[in-house]
């Protein structure tokens, strides 16, 4: 296993191509968790349904993706960013209300360890702009090269890392600042 994903991806992707749905599950499992950290860092109580989208989305289009590991990445949280902004707009158009209720049943059905690591990632990323934010999670959860996430967010790769030092320093100032 890399860092961020599948040794023998290629092979992989190709099973998962042919219809092969371990090849699919292995995908899912080495993907899905920082997938979902993104999202609920950026969304909360939606984070799930964004996902299941994003993995409708690329079981989909999974036979025609051409790409390696990293493109399959890239697709993968572009694919989530593209259905947050959809979101954002249908909330936009007809807001809801989000109840306690729901926050706690939330917490039922996600194992406590996952929380935890997920409200430490909202945390962290809670007192930087949401640019900052979504370039921070999408480098460091989505394991996104600096050009690939100016290519999702419309910055120059200079830009996003500039950005990125930024947010990082402002992360290590509150860290300081807690301590």
């Amino acid at each position: 296993m890399s860092q961020f994903g599948i040794e023998d991806f290629p092979e992989i992707l190709q099973q998962a191509r042919q219809g092969d749905e371990s090849a699919f599950r292995v995908i899912y499992r080495t993907y899905h968790g920082n997938l979902l950290r993104f999202l609920r860092a950026r969304l909360r109580s939606d984070a799930e349904d964004v996902a299941s989208e994003v993995w409708a989305t690329v079981a989909k289009g999974l036979p025609t993706f051409v790409g390696d590991e990293a493109a399959f990445r890239s697709w993968i949280f572009a694919t989530a960013r593209r259905r947050m902004i959809d979101l954002y707009r249908r909330q936009a158009v007809r807001p809801q209300v989000t109840s306690e209720v729901d926050l706690e049943d939330q917490a039922v059905t996600v194992p406590s360890a996952q929380l935890e690591i997920d409200e430490a990632v909202s945390a962290l990323v809670a007192n930087l702009t949401p640019e900052q934010a979504e370039i921070v999670l999408l480098r460091v959860l989505g394991g996104l090269s600096a050009k690939e996430v100016g290519v999702l967010v419309g910055k120059s790769e200079a830009s996003v890392r500039v950005i990125q030092h930024r947010a990082l320093a402002k992360i290590a100032e509150n860290l300081k600042d807690d301590a």
